[in-house]
């Protein structure tokens, strides 16, 4: 148990440390726990390409066509979703392959991987796969614990893949409103 002398202490270091003042460091510091992206603000993470993502929202967009502040809002909130149950498959299929690299790395697999494939014509896996094709997987191991790191992963993306589909359903039940009764359309 800590003293009353470590307490003060504490207290008056505590009122020394205010955090970041700037607008920059305001903004580097709400990155801070931005992993993997799933629980991240914004929908593009530092991994990703905004032009990509803006290329994917303006085709999404397009397809669905809002017409109102509603279907807009709904609209966006599917691009965003979309873009995000993209992300947990990529996540998914980096952390499978970053397992394997690790279960793959001991000396004895490597000599048996060379010794089973050598000279039979099959291809090898390239052992110099780089870090940042793995990050994200390599991120989701280390943030999940390696606790059931899978089992997380699909729990995450069957959570995006539902409020994807109940978006949709919502957008779709909308449309089928404004077109039964097209004076609706306007109070809608």
């Amino acid at each position: 148990m800590a003293t009353e002398a470590q307490i003060l202490a504490n207290c008056r270091n505590a009122q020394k440390s205010t955090g970041p003042r700037t607008r920059r460091g305001k903004a580097a510091v709400s990155q801070n726990l931005v992993k993997h992206g799933f629980l991240a603000r914004q929908a593009v993470i530092g991994s990703e390409s905004q032009a990509h993502f803006e290329l994917y929202r303006n085709q999404i967009l397009a397809e669905l066509a809002p017409k109102s502040p509603m279907e807009s809002m709904l609209a966006d909130r599917i691009v965003s979703l979309s873009w995000r149950l993209k992300r947990a498959l990529r996540i998914q299929n980096q952390t499978i392959d970053a397992l394997n690299a690790r279960n793959t790395s001991s000396p004895l697999a490597k000599l048996t991987k060379s010794i089973l494939f050598k000279g039979q014509g099959w291809p090898q896996d390239d052992a110099s796969e780089s870090a940042s094709d793995l990050a994200l997987g390599r991120l989701a191991i280390k943030d999940f614990s390696n606790e059931r790191v899978l089992e997380r992963l699909l729990m995450y993306e069957r959570r995006i893949e539902n409020s994807l589909f109940k978006t949709l359903l919502e957008l779709q039940r909308l449309n089928l409103i404004k077109n039964l009764d097209p004076a609706l359309e306007n109070a809608v």
